[in-house]
């Protein structure tokens, strides 16, 4: 089912590579793209699998017809089978609090590391400062792998005692574009997991596939697609991947439509994109330090950008003011969420404002993270 990989800017296929450098075409054009999975579906009975799904007890893998590894081979905590919190009219929160590592970075990690360990790697490596970071460390313990986190000084405390914790080993570079160096330095070496670009493209394409799950999830729950769903979005690895999963329903005749995809950022270089008409997205100006370290990149990515237009989606920017109100909202609903986690509700009332939301819509938020996750910002 699984026939290779393909662009997501200009759709050259190719067959199946395990790195993060994206389409060779695009990044020779200057416009560096990744690379997703292709699934051929046209022989698959979608209605008779999504009724096979159902019978099942719900998880992440309960999906794994359209998951790149062997499901009996799974490195898994009893990931995803997040809920749908309403919160109110029209609003459903996806609470990806609810995973073992308190992040929905547990969804790529449980299909990403389950495919090095079955590839034979030893070390698996990624480049974070937080929930990336320490997704992968829990994982890679529970596989009996090695693994490092190329990180730098700002990681909190709690991130690096969690990787140290579950046996990670932490490598510091002074910039986030360091980060990156090192782990192209020692690709012959480490299974590189995440995006080793100074312009961005994406995290290996293994794990974007589990994020697919989250879209499979909120249809399941809903019975339906929802109007929007928004989501925090730096690379946008996640949001992404979402959009692959409502693709593929709509591709098996589960559902007959797909939903706009919300980015909401916290530097306008998706937003400036769309006005610009620009590709790859620019940079934002950084001024000082981000409190919204998840979604803290200053450039976004094509893929990103992708989503949006293929969606008929926006992105919205947004302040750690912003995030910090929302965040106090949510709080006061007995929903704790990192700071970033609170970008969906930023997102809604934007597209309220903007009178982009009709009577009857409904919008599912992404809630990435939960507030242990990030205590500092706590106030």
């Amino acid at each position: 089912m699984l026939r290779g990989l393909r662009c997501v800017r200009c759709g050259e296929r190719t067959g199946l590579r395990y790195d993060t450098s994206g389409c060779s075409g695009c990044r020779a054009a200057g416009v560096p793209s990744a690379l997703v999975a292709d699934h051929g579906l046209s022989g698959v009975d979608g209605p008779a699998l999504w009724a096979e799904w159902s019978r099942r007890r719900p998880g992440l893998w309960s999906h794994h017809e359209l998951l790149p590894v062997d499901a009996a081979k799974a490195v898994t905590l009893a990931e995803g089978a997040t809920p749908l919190l309403e919160l109110d009219e029209g609003v459903l929160l996806k609470d990806e609090r609810r995973n073992p590592t308190g992040s929905f970075k547990d969804r790529f990690f449980t299909t990403a590391v389950s495919w090095a360990r079955e590839a034979g790697a030893s070390t698996v490596a990624v480049a974070s400062s937080g929930n990336a970071g320490v997704a992968a460390a829990a994982y890679a313990a529970a596989a009996g792998l090695e693994s490092v986190v190329v990180t730098t000084g700002e990681i909190s405390g709690t991130s690096s005692g969690l990787v140290r914790r579950f046996g990670g080993r932490l490598l510091f570079g002074d910039t986030p574009e360091q980060r990156w160096a090192i782990l192209r330095e020692h690709a012959d070496e480490w299974t590189v997991l995440t995006n080793t670009s100074e312009v961005p493209v994406s995290s290996l394409w293994v794990g974007i596939e589990g994020y697919k799950t989250i879209a499979y999830e909120i249809v399941r729950d809903l019975g339906d697609v929802p109007e929007v769903v928004l989501a925090p979005v730096s690379r946008g690895d996640g949001f992404a991947g979402m959009w692959l999963g409502f693709q593929e329903l709509r591709e098996l005749g589960v559902v007959s439509r797909t939903p706009r995809m919300v980015a909401v950022e916290r530097y306008p270089s998706l937003s400036r994109a769309l006005r610009e008409g620009a590709e790859p997205p620019p940079a934002g100006d950084v001024a000082g330090p981000v409190e919204a370290t998840s979604i803290s990149n200053p450039q976004a990515t094509v893929m990103s950008l992708r989503v949006i237009r293929e969606s008929g989606g926006t992105a919205v920017a947004c302040t750690d003011a912003d995030l910090h109100e929302a965040a106090e909202r949510l709080g006061r609903a007995g929903v704790g969420v990192e700071l970033s986690s609170a970008a969906g509700l930023v997102g809604i009332d934007a597209l309220r404002r903007d009178s982009l939301l009709e009577p009857g819509d409904r919008a599912v938020a992404l809630v990435t993270s939960h507030a242990a996750n990030q205590p500092g910002t706590l106030r």
